[in-house]
């Protein structure tokens, strides 16, 4: 199987359920397309939903995965536990790195960044 980075897997695992509505471990593998092990995407898979990410059920002999509507979107649980883990909590340290470490931004994604921090800072001073 090939080497994912921190989190990749789990972001890649939920696309696949988020897509598929309600679905088992050996079709997210066999979405995955990769030859790799079918126990590691069960193990993340059920970390997963010990985590919150996702809700399961048991079926006869497998497990039926969903993403829960009723919680925040399991992305945003993957993306706070990245900048707990790798950034110390801190989103300074995690903009930083992912402005600084990718040179394919270009000049109109520059400026729809600026226009995000200044739409944030209109709604914080109108919030009080």
């Amino acid at each position: 199987m090939e080497k994912f980075a921190f989190g990749e897997l789990e972001f890649s695992v939920i696309k696949i359920v988020q897509k598929a509505g309600r679905t088992t471990v050996r079709d997210v593998y066999k979405s995955l397309g990769s030859p790799g092990s079918y126990t590691t995407i069960m193990t993340v898979m059920s970390r997963m939903a010990d985590k919150g990410d996702l809700k399961r059920e048991k079926e006869g002999k497998q497990y039926i995965y969903w993403v829960s509507e009723s919680n925040a979107p399991p992305t945003n649980n993957l993306l706070k536990r990245i900048k707990n883990k790798i950034f110390g909590g801190k989103p300074l340290a995690m903009v930083s790195y992912l402005l600084e470490s990718d040179d394919e931004f270009k000049e109109e994604d520059l400026q729809e960044i600026e226009k995000i921090i200044e739409k944030l800072r209109v709604e914080r001073k109108t919030n009080g």
